[in-house]
């Protein structure tokens, strides 16, 4: 891949038509922000997949979060190229405080689920060009250019 040809991002992240969404995107100023849903998920894929029924739609949908929902559970990280990694984390006891009265509480150990945007989501969200990576010998190539200059050139009397 080269740099003068970046790879684009899938279609779903950057060209979004008033078809494929039923509501509108909220603006940055607007304090209000829509959710996305299992059903808005089914009715994208009926709406792109021809030939398949909405009934069919959601359960696809189902299988996939069912999917990803038992992974987690199992403790395995989860990784979705282009859109980012859910990682398990293990929190230890460890003591806390009541609020309202000041009171010590013990906070039990337990496993938490946290999300890590990809590079590529994260520049989609802000409207800049998706990051890529070039090849190692690209980057050999291109870094040993860079320090090089060429040699001067001798002409022979």
């Amino acid at each position: 891949m080269s740099i003068a040809n970046p790879k684009k991002m899938p279609v779903s992240f950057t060209e979004v038509s008033d078809e494929d969404v039923e509501h509108e995107a909220p603006s940055l100023d607007e304090g209000s922000h829509g959710t996305l849903t299992r059903q808005d998920i089914a009715l994208a894929i009926h709406r792109r997949i021809e030939g398949m029924s909405c009934r069919e739609a959601k359960r696809l949908t189902d299988l996939v979060i069912e999917e990803m929902a038992a992974t987690l559970a199992s403790g395995e990280s989860l990784k979705l190229h282009d859109f980012g990694s859910f990682l398990v984390r293990i929190k230890r006891e460890r003591a806390g405080r009541n609020p309202r009265t000041g009171a010590p509480v013990p906070i039990e150990a337990r496993r938490v689920i946290t999300f890590k945007a990809s590079p590529n989501m994260k520049a989609a969200i802000n409207g800049k060009a998706p990051v890529t990576k070039l090849k190692k010998r690209a980057r050999g190539r291109l870094a040993g250019q860079a320090g090089r200059a060429e040699p001067p050139r001798v002409s022979a009397p």
